[in-house]
């Protein structure tokens, strides 16, 4: 079984079906492990019924394989609240946890039932959080508005002191050597200071770039005084730090009051995309967007022509698209999901708005490549 942390995720989407999506909402105040233990169970049982009534060929014994082996003990569901997210398939398991509460589902069918995560993932990431200052650093992981510190291990440059050793020049004395013989002094202390924290932002973006960044392709947020920010940015050698920043000192800051800052951003960023899309919309000339035309938009949609598509939350149209690209409106699937996994396909980007929210009001609307 595999977690997923980032959607859309090029494994998931590239599975071979058939699939059975589970989601559970959890709601543990206080927790109960017990509870969510059996919903789950009876969730998982409900699934194999489903299966054993619906499925047809060689691959519907190892889609039942997998449901009978995923993982229901208490740890795994000792969570606050939010939700997880399973996608079955007949080789593997993957999962989410999601901090949303989603309704609880059961689904069988040929594609994965992805349109109820994308609302928690379709403007922020995943992402780090560097908390720096000029003599130390500690790092959260980030998911949505929420973090979490991690756990880093000793030998990690978590104070000046400890990544740069002998090689502090604070205080350090110069000889010189002239006429009369040598004269012994110090540095000037503002340079000794420059010195020593330009050294030390080096290790500690080489450490996060090599450990953290790179090896989970994850975006990083810096947490720092502006003239902190100024120097490490100068320095720095991680194409995964972003624009996005919090100018503050966190030394001070307990770990509420760090997740207060990290909110601010948070609503900032999910206000300010929102309303980039949305003018996007607007903005673009009617022969480039399409509505409600829904033969059209499937067409787009496997030519590769849909860079933005906005669907409605809750909305439901059933339907699917034949192998000769037609909209038929038989059986139980939800078209917009097949529709929402098309362009996910060809790199475009889908986004789930409220009714409210929707361009037009409707309850789909595309913007086209051009």
């Amino acid at each position: 079984m595999k977690q997923l942390s980032k959607f859309p995720n090029e494994e998931l989407l590239r599975a071979e079906g058939p699939f059975v999506t589970i989601y559970q909402s959890v709601e543990l105040s206080p927790p109960n492990a017990e509870a969510e233990q059996l919903k789950f169970k009876n969730q998982v049982k409900n699934a194999q019924t489903q299966v054993k009534n619906e499925c047809v060929g060689p691959t519907c014994e190892g889609l039942l394989n997998q449901l009978d082996q995923v993982p229901n003990d208490k740890r795994f569901w000792s969570v606050n609240k939010g939700s997880v997210a399973f996608f079955f398939t007949p080789s593997e398991t993957y999962y989410y946890r999601l901090q949303t509460q989603l309704k609880d589902l059961i689904e069988f069918g040929e594609r994965p039932t992805i349109l109820p995560i994308i609302e928690e993932f379709q403007y922020i990431e995943n992402y780090y959080l560097l908390c720096l200052s000029n003599r130390e650093f500690k790092l959260y992981r980030g998911i949505l508005d929420r973090v979490e510190a991690v756990d880093l291990p000793e030998d990690a440059p978590t104070t000046l002191e400890i990544a740069l050793g002998d090689e502090i020049t604070r205080g350090k004395q110069l000889n010189t050597g002239g006429p009369s013989g040598v004269i012994h002094g110090v540095n000037e202390k503002s340079d000794e200071l420059d010195i020593d924290q330009e050294n030390y932002y080096r290790a500690v973006d080489k450490y996060v770039f090599e450990n953290y960044s790179r090896p989970q392709q994850l975006p990083l947020v810096l947490f720092a005084l502006p003239e902190n920010q100024a120097v490490f940015r100068n320095l720095t050698k991680n194409n995964f730090l972003r624009e996005n920043k919090i100018e503050t000192s966190s030394t001070q800051l307990n770990e509420n009051e760090i997740q207060k800052e990290v909110n601010k951003l948070i609503n900032q960023l999910l206000t300010e995309r929102h309303s980039e899309i949305i003018q996007r919309y607007e903005e673009t000339t009617p022969q480039y967007k399409l509505g409600d035309q829904y033969q059209d938009l499937t067409s787009a949609s496997l030519e590769g022509r849909i860079e933005l598509l906005f669907i409605e939350k809750d909305a439901e149209i059933k339907g699917s698209i034949d192998e000769n690209g037609q909209l038929g409106y038989e059986g139980n699937e939800n078209f917009l999901n097949q529709l929402a996994l098309n362009v996910l396909a060809t790199g475009g980007k889908v986004y789930v708005l409220d009714r409210a929210q929707m361009p037009g009001l409707k309850d789909v609307a595309a913007i086209l490549r051009y």
